[in-house]
């Protein structure tokens, strides 16, 4: 594998066939404008069929997770359900547990006393806290946790992580699911470090929330021996790859009703091209029927998606959406269909994190 070349045609299928159908799209998104206030996709009205369609997919993936045995994998035995140790809280729980509480606190209240600087800027570290305290309760559990185990590799997840995000927020001027309110007087100085401290945060926190997970005997097991998929055929990643390219060449001329290939096009492409380059991913393991990887991503960026969601409705700045078709029955800001779209997520920021990793 060469790869400079294997990242940059990573990279090229990820972006050039969005950007340039984009780009012949009327009105053309506003690609570099900071902050990004322009607004000019007309959101398509509530379309009751389409709201129980995601609804019932969302119910269906939800019904996946909570009962695997009725969907062919093999029921857990409870004599493997193992006696968990504890050990100390490492020092960086505290810390985080206090970054918690003090900033949590910082972005659903106006404290005229405090220095109006900091309650604009909570949200990087909240997530710290958050993500500081997960894995201290990881540690505590099992003895062992990423920070513990490889500070390095845990810095290194958080210039990964903005750059993945500000992928999204690319795509997103196509789509222009979400917006933010309150950064409209920053300067475009000002809106990019905010934001990039903020996005840095998404891949450590469902990362070491995913650690958490794999403490529980549950997580072990449950998903373990399902029904196998072939993941071995010469032709399948080539044909997963053009059908994600298809996709965000799609997306540009169509970004409404197509709004959701926002995260399946780029989990297509990334794992095609993680396969072709037979490096291990969440789906690899697919055919020997285990989805234990793929299943803990997933509901691992759920569990995030819910903090992002609740942290995020009192706050301010804050973001909103404007998703298509589905805007009703709201939990926070997102519509409930939409948390689904958290699912394939988890697995999506995993693949990124190994291609970043391996191609550099």
């Amino acid at each position: 594998m060469r790869k400079p070349g294997w990242l940059l045609g990573t990279l090229a299928a990820l972006m050039l066939p969005l950007g340039i159908s984009a780009s012949f799209h009327d009105p053309a998104p506003h690609w570099f404008e900071f902050p990004p206030l322009t607004r000019t996709l007309a959101v398509p009205d509530f379309s009751l069929p389409v709201f129980l369609l995601f609804a019932l997919l969302f119910l269906f993936a939800l019904s996946v997770l909570i009962r695997p045995v009725w969907f062919g994998f093999q029921p857990v035995s409870h004599t493997s359900q193992n006696v968990v140790p504890r050990h100390a809280v490492p020092a960086w729980g505290y810390a985080g547990m206090a970054l918690l509480v003090v900033f949590w606190t910082l972005a659903w209240t106006r404290f005229t006393f405090v220095p109006a600087i900091l309650q604009p800027h909570t949200f990087f570290p909240l997530w710290l806290g958050y993500i500081l305290s997960v894995d201290a309760w990881t540690f505590r559990r099992a003895g062992a946790s990423w920070i513990a185990r490889s500070p390095r590799s845990f810095a290194a997840l958080f210039p990964a992580s903005a750059l993945a995000w500000w992928y999204f927020e690319w795509v997103n001027r196509s789509v222009q699911n979400w917006w933010y309110l309150g950064v409209d007087t920053y300067s475009a100085t000002h809106y990019v470090l905010m934001a990039t401290l903020a996005f840095s945060t998404v891949f450590p926190a469902i990362f070491i929330t995913r650690e958490w997970l794999m403490t529980f005997s549950w997580f072990q097991s449950a998903y373990r021996h399902g029904p196998r998929w072939p993941t071995q055929g010469n032709n399948l990643p080539y044909a997963f790859g053009l059908l994600g390219v298809a996709g965000m060449l799609l997306v540009g001329q169509f970004p409404a009703p197509l709004f959701f290939l926002t995260w399946l096009a780029p989990l297509a492409i990334v794992g095609a091209a993680l396969a072709l380059a037979r490096i291990p991913n969440p789906f690899t393991a697919l055919g020997q029927g285990d989805y234990t990887q793929l299943v803990s991503l997933a509901v691992a960026a759920l569990i995030c998606g819910f903090f992002w969601e609740l942290w995020n409705y009192w706050s301010w700045p804050k973001w909103e959406y404007a998703v298509p078709y589905v805007q009703a029955l709201h939990l926070f800001e997102m519509p409930l269909p939409g948390y689904g779209g958290y699912l394939p997520f988890g697995p999506i920021c995993w693949c990124v994190w190994l291609t970043l990793k391996k191609g550099f």
